[in-house]
């Protein structure tokens, strides 16, 4: 079954792939995760199919704000790609098969490849608001059961080296400033400490989010590369005064989407 799901778990999979291929999906080779305010992403190219979230048989349903909360279908750059238009996160009381479901969803139609994108908080003092942030690696601070193989598998290679090269000369090509780091993975809902954000600069990270590291997990147990690029909608700066919103991290990701797009779609063009 993968992942060690129970049998009803496995069959509402199947009957959500099952639904989606009735309404044409196809065979795509690439997935899309997309991270808060985000969403404008799909207004790059021209979809073929949108099917909202409700639409489809046991998908949980996203209820944070800026989180279009659809799977939209279109080709990209060349390729035949599905693109979650939202996700769902631990924080509003989903599980982790609930956290994965587009990952577990993606791998039933033979995905190959899983581009994941979150809205994150910079920790590197040299990042600016605006700047995409291509992840070398992941630090989980999510701890629990996470429903995963019970043998172990390789996080060493989560995020393929491939697509980081591909990804940096495509942005390099476009003109995109693509800085390069850690990503942190924490619950939230709540943003960070000064002192918590003290102590995850000391530990290596680049960005903080609250997604992304257990789909990452899940793709990786089921054999996907992993491609993962973070929008910086905020800066961590302890001492600084401000107060960030969830306002400022939306307003932060509409203007990311368009830039977000054209690094997949030129990497696409390569795979």
């Amino acid at each position: 079954m993968g992942l060690g799901m129970k049998s009803a778990e496995s069959k509402a999979l199947k009957r959500a792939a099952a639904r989606l291929r009735d309404l044409g999906v196809g065979r795509p080779g690439t997935c899309v995760i997309l991270g808060s305010g985000l969403s404008s992403f799909t207004n790059s190219f021209e979809p073929d199919l949108t099917v909202p979230y409700e639409k489809i048989p046991g998908f949980p349903t996203t209820a944070v704000a800026g989180h279009r909360g659809a799977l939209v279908v279109g080709e990209i750059g060349g390729e035949r790609t599905m693109v979650f238009a939202g996700r769902v996160h631990l924080y509003e009381g989903h599980t982790p098969l609930g956290v994965t479901f587009t990952v577990r969803l993606a791998a039933e139609f033979g995905v190959r490849i899983i581009v994941v994108t979150n809205a994150s908080g910079g920790l590197d003092p040299d990042f600016e608001v605006g700047d995409l942030m291509l992840i070398t690696d992941q630090l989980s601070l999510v701890w629990g059961p996470r429903r995963l193989p019970a043998s172990t598998f390789r996080m060493g290679d989560a995020y393929s080296e491939r697509l980081r090269r591909q990804a940096a000369a495509v942005a390099a090509e476009e003109r995109v400033t693509l800085r390069s780091g850690v990503y942190i993975g924490a619950l939230g809902p709540t943003y960070e400490t000064p002192a918590e954000i003290r102590m995850m600069r000391r530990i290596g990270g680049s960005a903080i989010g609250m997604s992304t590291v257990l789909e990452v997990q899940a793709a990786r147990a089921l054999g996907l590369k992993v491609m993962g690029i973070a929008l910086i909608t905020n800066l961590a700066v302890p001492g600084s005064g401000h107060k960030t919103t969830h306002r400022e991290v939306l307003a932060a990701g509409k203007a990311g989407g368009e830039k977000l797009y054209r690094i997949v779609s030129g990497v696409a063009q390569q795979f």
